[in-house]
């Protein structure tokens, strides 16, 4: 039998374990089933045992990374015969410790982050603040009650995960989307014109606004890279980017169709203005950007090279 996990992760007191109890005690979340709970971090908010069994959940906690075992894992199930799992991290675990039983699915990832205490680990503990965001289906902002406070991390951030859906809940745990500054270039101009310093944010803008894009001409500079590993005839344009440290350097780019006049070298810094088109991906299964250039001129190296979201 599979058991559908949630997975809930954040620093110490970034609102996981209120999160939880909401959820926990939500009408159509216990009425459909048993729940375990297992907890690896207790904050300044506890759960109630007993009152938590009035809504069919079971909670088991762990002190230990040693004692959160695929084998003890598999034992609760069998004692328990859950419906579900919902587990509240611990971030200061070295999570490539963490083994699940094969009959885990994890279902969704929900990360926390505390915005009265953002700037604390974003800059001094980067690497475990990308790490408990990177794979999140979901991510709370939690006490941010200006989201217009998170547009300056907007780029950095959803370079880290473009994928996760981000909301911002003020302290009277209201929602609202995240980031909804305004775009840095005019998107209705005949040429949309990308400055180097904007480069991550159309780029990411790309993926997820494309009724944006689709069918526009775009100018910027990026740095052409080729591979046999790519079709024939293609390279990518982009920029490497730093998300946390040296060693995570990452390049962003998108697929562009070279035709034979461009006589192109690996590595090579361009200016480029392309026709941006959506195409079907097999490798992606979804829509991918595809540039068809216009124009390519090859330029020295731009004064900041990588982009540096430190």
């Amino acid at each position: 039998m599979a058991f559908p996990v949630f997975i809930i992760n954040g620093f110490l007191d970034s609102g996981k374990t209120t999160f939880i109890i909401d959820t926990l005690k939500n009408d159509g979340f216990y009425k459909q089933g048993n729940t375990l709970l297992l907890v690896c971090e207790e904050g300044e908010v506890e759960y109630d045992k007993k009152e938590l069994e009035s809504y069919n959940v079971q909670v088991e906690i762990f002190d230990e990374i040693d004692d959160f075992s695929a084998e003890k894992l598999y034992e609760l199930t069998e004692q328990y015969h859950p419906d579900r799992i919902v587990i509240e991290t611990n971030t200061m675990w070295d999570q490539s410790k963490v083994k699940f039983p094969s009959t885990f699915q994890v279902a969704q990832i929900v990360s926390f982050i505390d915005f009265s205490t953002f700037g604390v680990y974003y800059n001094n503990m980067r690497q475990m603040f990308v790490d408990n965001l990177r794979f999140a289906d979901l991510v709370v902002i939690n006490r941010c009650d200006n989201p217009e406070d998170l547009a300056e991390y907007q780029t950095s951030l959803k370079l880290i995960n473009g994928n996760a859906q981000w909301i911002a809940m003020n302290s009277k745990g209201e929602v609202q989307e995240a980031f909804e500054s305004p775009l840095p270039y005019d998107i209705e101009s005949d040429i949309i014109k990308v400055e180097n310093e904007h480069y991550a944010r159309w780029y990411i803008d790309t993926f997820d606004h494309k009724e944006r894009y689709n069918g526009k001409t775009v100018e910027f500079n990026a740095l052409m890279l080729r591979s046999r590993k790519l079709p024939k005839g293609t390279g990518v344009v982009g920029r490497y980017a730093l998300t946390c440290c040296d060693k995570d350097m990452q390049f962003y780019g998108h697929l562009c169709i070279i035709n034979n006049e461009y006589k192109i070298k690996s590595k090579t810094w361009v200016k480029i203005v392309a026709l941006i088109k959506y195409e079907y991906s097999e490798e992606y299964e979804e829509e991918e950007v595809v540039l068809y250039p216009i124009s390519i001129e090859k330029i020295n190296e731009i004064e900041e090279p990588i982009l540096n979201l430190r």
